[in-house]
């Protein structure tokens, strides 16, 4: 028995849209997905860029691609193409996921799910205060998900502040919620940091062995019983991760939020239950087989 997957005519097909999706997990995610629960769908890349996403689009309604993931640069670009929105990616205002049922794409944003699904995994509860370093794509998510959990407070860092300042207005729509903006390297991170239950790197600091947030945090001030979530899955322990568990905190490492926004499309496409012990395993033999 060989690994390939016969694609007939009945195949049904899903993509990602994105520049670059080279180094894109998602075909291995969704394929190792697939083949575990014996349907026959494939996964594959397609390069788009902002220049040609119409004309992607106008392919995926006439050859009934039916269903997206979306990456960088396209997660707001796409939004003009679609018919429906899910109310998490109305309020992130961005997109990751895209379902194409019988002609009506709808978009989702499935890292604001995924991100609460593992933390209620491993944890069964949101936390009172959290802290979250970055302002991007991931921490809009991450704070629109905490938000709509009625999480009291949320400390928001960032290196560039406006973008921080942006956020926390989007933040305004949930009232039950008290969002504060602190400056890069703040002496405010210190009494911050020592209210929050949950702290979130949503920067790219540690990506591929870039950068190294954990340089930067006053570990002294952080409690001995506050979450670590790591956002970042590449390396799978990042430099952020290790000097916490040095320190024996609580962590959640980035493959999780990974895994779980793959099975929330997963379920959003097939309507079975994600695989999630598959899905893991592909992501961490192919990021294994990689370094070896």
């Amino acid at each position: 028995m060989n690994n390939y997957h016969v694609i007939s005519g009945k195949t049904d097909i899903y993509a990602i849209l994105g520049d670059p999706v080279s180094h894109s997990l998602s075909p291995v995610i969704h394929n190792s997905a697939f083949k575990y629960e014996n349907l026959d769908k494939v996964f594959i890349a397609l390069k788009t860029g902002k220049e040609n996403l119409k004309l992607a689009m106008e392919m995926v309604r006439t050859f009934s691609i039916k269903g997206l993931s979306v990456t960088m640069p396209l997660k707001e670009e796409i939004l003009q193409y679609l018919d429906k929105l899910s109310p998490e990616a109305q309020l992130i205002g961005a997109v990751n996921c895209i379902n194409n049922e019988n002609g009506i794409l709808t978009g989702y944003n499935t890292d604001s799910r995924g991100f609460g699904l593992s933390l209620l995994a491993k944890y069964n509860r949101y936390p009172s205060i959290a802290f979250v370093f970055g302002a991007g794509g991931v921490a809009k998510a991450v704070a629109v998900e905490l938000a709509m959990n009625k999480v009291k407070k949320i400390y928001i860092t960032n290196r560039n502040f406006e973008r921080a300042k942006s956020l926390e207005d989007k933040l305004s729509f949930f009232k039950e919620t008290n969002v504060e903006v602190i400056q890069w390297e703040d002496v405010k991170w210190n009494n911050a940091l020592n209210e929050s239950d949950l702290i979130v790197n949503c920067t790219s600091l540690g990506m591929n062995n870039k950068g190294d947030l954990s340089l930067l945090v006053p570990w002294d001030k952080v409690r001995k019983d506050a979450i670590i979530y790591e956002t970042v899955y590449e390396p799978l322990e990042t430099t952020f991760l290790k000097k916490a568990r040095s320190l024996n905190l609580d962590t959640i490492a980035g493959i999780n939020l990974l895994i779980y926004q793959a099975a929330v499309a997963f379920e959003i496409w097939t309507g079975k239950v994600a695989p999630l012990k598959i899905m893991e395993q592909s992501v961490v033999n192919f990021l294994n087989s990689k370094e070896n």
